[in-house]
């Protein structure tokens, strides 16, 4: 008995199915708008004055975007600024030790609009339309504006950071098909990030103002031991040591000064600048940054501090006029 030929399709059907379970196996290819990189520059304020206003300071986030579809699509790119550790974000914190100091990221140069992140509790991220053509790639920037808040008078002298690592930034995309980008950003993150540093030194200071003259009044000129006084006001950055000392215009560096007369009178009216009421100890130009010596110490505490100073003339029998003289107060830090 002959055998009946076997069916070619029976021999084939192995063979397609391998076919077919090959190309399935074949790795996709993301369509569409990602991005490859980004990076932030560090953000350096410089030296910040504690008893002056707001510093502002900027750096520059760049990014390199691929549209990997053959047609046209748009995407909304948000860059995510948490805050390192979950540390409060409204005012941000720079940090030396213990010691904190306030300042803020802005997405706009006005310094109005929080630059924040999607989930770490902060507001908005920094959101970016892009619209590319098929297989075509963008490079860009977005400025980062910061901002040291004024009125921290209290803060301490010191290097201040805040570091931002790969886990305190992000990279979203919301990417669609066409030529209108979506206006929402969400957490489509695309596992890049942008790890930048934030420092600031804060630096020692110290202003002095004066209060009303030191007058010793009108007086007869059988009068002895005239004395007076007044204060000057000195306003230094929190621990900051400081030491005052006081310069006659004669230069006088043990606080012994003269008093000139008006017009044509050469006489001049000897006196002696003091520390106490009780004028026993003098006052004159003789301190340093780091020792008091004939002068008054103290240390700072961010607000201003009154410093009385005292004067006695010894004899009063010059010709009548008025007398005067300008002392120098030097705040020495």
């Amino acid at each position: 008995m002959s055998s009946s030929p076997r069916h070619p399709a029976t021999a084939l059907l192995p063979l397609l199915m391998l076919l077919a379970l090959l190309l399935g196996a074949a790795p996709a290819r993301a369509a569409g708008i990602t991005c490859s990189s980004a990076s932030m520059s560090d953000l350096n304020f410089g030296n910040v004055n504690p008893l002056s206003s707001q510093t502002n300071a900027t750096a520059t986030l760049s990014y390199t975007c691929t549209n990997n579809d053959s047609h046209t699509h748009s995407a909304l790119v948000c860059f995510h600024i948490g805050e390192p550790f979950g540390r409060q974000w409204n005012p941000r914190l720079m940090l030396a030790g213990s010691n904190t100091l306030q300042f803020q990221l802005y997405q706009d140069p006005g310094r109005t609009t929080i630059w924040g992140s999607l989930g770490f509790g902060s507001p908005t991220p920094r959101p970016i339309a892009i619209m590319l053509t098929g297989r075509a790639s963008t490079n860009g920037t977005a400025t980062l504006y910061g901002q040291v808040f004024g009125g921290q008078t209290s803060v301490i002298p010191g290097s201040y950071t805040d570091v931002y690592q790969n886990v305190d930034t992000a990279v979203s995309v919301n990417d669609v098909t066409g030529t209108t980008a979506p206006t929402t950003c969400d957490t489509n993150f695309v596992g890049i990030y942008f790890p930048f540093t934030v420092s600031a030194t804060v630096t020692k200071q110290c202003t002095v103002t004066t209060g009303s003259n030191l007058n010793l009044g009108t007086v007869a000129p059988t009068a002895t031991n005239v004395a007076g006084n007044t204060s000057v006001s000195v306003t230094c950055s929190n621990t900051t040591p400081y030491y005052v000392g006081l310069l006659p215009s004669n230069n006088n560096t043990a606080g012994a000064g003269v008093m000139s007369g008006t017009g044509g009178n050469t006489s001049t009216v000897p006196y002696q600048l003091y520390q106490n009421a009780g004028l026993t100890t003098i006052w004159g130009n003789t301190a340093t940054a780091t020792n008091a010596g004939n002068g008054v110490p103290g240390t700072g505490n961010g607000v201003a501090q009154s410093i009385p100073v005292y004067a006695r003339a010894a004899s009063a029998d010059f010709p009548p006029d008025t007398y005067t003289d300008t002392v120098v107060v030097n705040v020495n830090y």
